[in-house]
């Protein structure tokens, strides 16, 4: 039993192949019937698709074969043979599989550095696998420990501190002047792409009012409708602008849409106090000039791109740091899985029930006559062969080559939490095997 994953990312592939190879939530429940076809061969698997990956994992027998199944299972459910030409694609097994799924809930193999999205969707990967029944205690335990590697890569470094999107950048801008947005009305004028998203972003703040003005109205309202906010129509714009204490510019008009004069009206119409206007539009919506007025902070997009690339910049420092995470996880994991076999969890097994009798042999000892504790030690240990004999001899039996006896084994290694590590070494034995082997398909490991 390996664990494989097959994939392709923003690294390998351009984003038409990567769009073509999307499986969302709507297809998984036909991919993962098609699979479980073949579960002799594939115990278990998971699909992780984004915009910027697909990569499917799983448990698999004989990882050639799996390899083969996986493609073919792609092609015949999306019709396209990118996956099957190896221009794309990468395959690996082992170390290699495992690292390359921490490192991306870690945020090191993400287009945006340290973008907190991922994790989510790793989540989501994972319950959706589960919804479908095709993960077991093997690719649960994965990602779930995938999970807990990026949130420490988030706890323990800045991976994903500071923004690289500049949408949130007018967020963080705004926020250094206005410490209480709640206390704040913010006019989002565009409902294209760049002004939804500056929206949703300053709708996550709680703004004391969200407004949103667009040339198509009906647009503004369903934008406005989605965040809880209000519209008004683009001829309602001056009045929108005195009421705002935040202004977010993002519409395609060639000509700036606010310019001196109209601010200077707006201004005598607004209340007192600072007014803020962050432009993320190219050609620019607001003209400098409107930024040597008193009380207007004016932000374009070049300080918006500045801040996020020095965000980014921070972020790529911080890329040691989490490696070094994934590398801790992922030796501990693979430390875990290579125990996943008879003697060691037997070893284990006896281990934790032997100290648990000799400790409790200790607290009972002043209460037998010294000449009585041989006899004490004898009766235990038989207690103690009597009570593990038939365990044992199940574990025994455990077929680590099939799915059912890698579960069995989980399932004691969890139901009596044993460490396995603590007591490899146990009568002078050792864990018996090596390292995991690591195969590479195509390509090179995840750097």
């Amino acid at each position: 039993m390996e664990i494989l994953v097959l994939g392709v990312n923003h690294r390998t592939a351009p984003a038409k192949v990567r769009e073509e190879l999307f499986l969302g939530p709507d297809e998984l429940g036909t991919f993962y019937a098609y699979l479980k076809e073949h579960r002799d061969l594939l115990p278990e698997t998971a699909v992780l698709s984004t915009c910027n990956r697909t990569e499917i994992y799983a448990l698999a027998r004989e990882w050639e074969a799996a390899d083969h199944t996986l493609r073919e299972a792609v092609y015949l459910h999306k019709g396209v043979t990118h996956l099957n030409n190896g221009k794309y694609t990468y395959s690996w097994t082992g170390r290699d599989a495992v690292q390359q799924l921490f490192r991306v809930a870690a945020g090191v193999d993400s287009l945006m550095v340290g973008e907190p999205q991922i994790l989510g969707q790793v989540r989501e990967a994972l319950d959706l696998a589960e919804k479908h029944r095709t993960v077991g205690a093997l690719l649960t335990r994965l990602f779930h420990t995938a999970i807990h590697v990026g949130k420490r890569a988030r706890a323990e470094t800045e991976i994903g501190k500071g923004t690289v999107s500049v949408a949130f950048a007018a967020v963080e801008l705004t926020q250094k002047i206005f410490d209480r947005l709640d206390r704040c009305a913010v006019l989002v004028v565009g409902a294209g792409d760049t002004g939804a998203l500056a929206a949703r972003h300053f709708a996550e703040t709680g703004p004391g009012a969200l407004v949103v003005v667009n040339r198509t109205y009906d647009k503004a309202q369903e934008l406005a409708a989605e965040l809880g906010g209000r519209a008004r129509p683009w001829e309602e714009l001056e009045e929108a602008l005195a009421e705002a204490q935040v202004v977010v510019t993002a519409t395609a008009a060639p000509e700036p849409i606010v310019d001196v004069p109209r601010m200077e009206r707006v201004l005598k119409r607004s209340p007192r106090g600072p007014k803020v206007l962050v432009d993320i539009s190219n050609p620019r919506n607001i003209h400098p000039g409107v930024g040597t007025l008193e009380r207007v902070f004016l932000y374009d997009l070049d300080a918006l791109q500045s801040i996020a690339e020095q965000n980014r910049a921070r972020r790529l420092r911080e890329i040691p740091k989490v490696e070094g995470i994934v590398a801790e996880e992922t030796d501990r994991f693979m430390a875990w899985f290579e125990s996943l076999d008879t003697v060691p969890v037997i070893r284990a097994l006896r281990g934790r029930f032997e100290a648990i009798a000799e400790e409790e042999m200790r607290r009972q000892a002043k209460r037998f006559h010294p000449s009585d504790r041989e006899a004490l030690e004898a009766y235990t240990r038989a207690l103690l062969n009597k009570l593990l004999h038939q365990p044992t001899t199940r574990i025994r039996n455990a077929a680590t080559t099939s799915k059912r006896g890698l579960d069995k084994l989980v399932a004691i290694q969890e139901l009596f939490e044993l460490d396995v590590e603590a007591y490899k070494d146990r009568n002078g034995g050792g864990v018996e095997g090596g390292e995991g082997e690591t195969r590479r398909v195509e390509g090179e490991g995840p750097a």
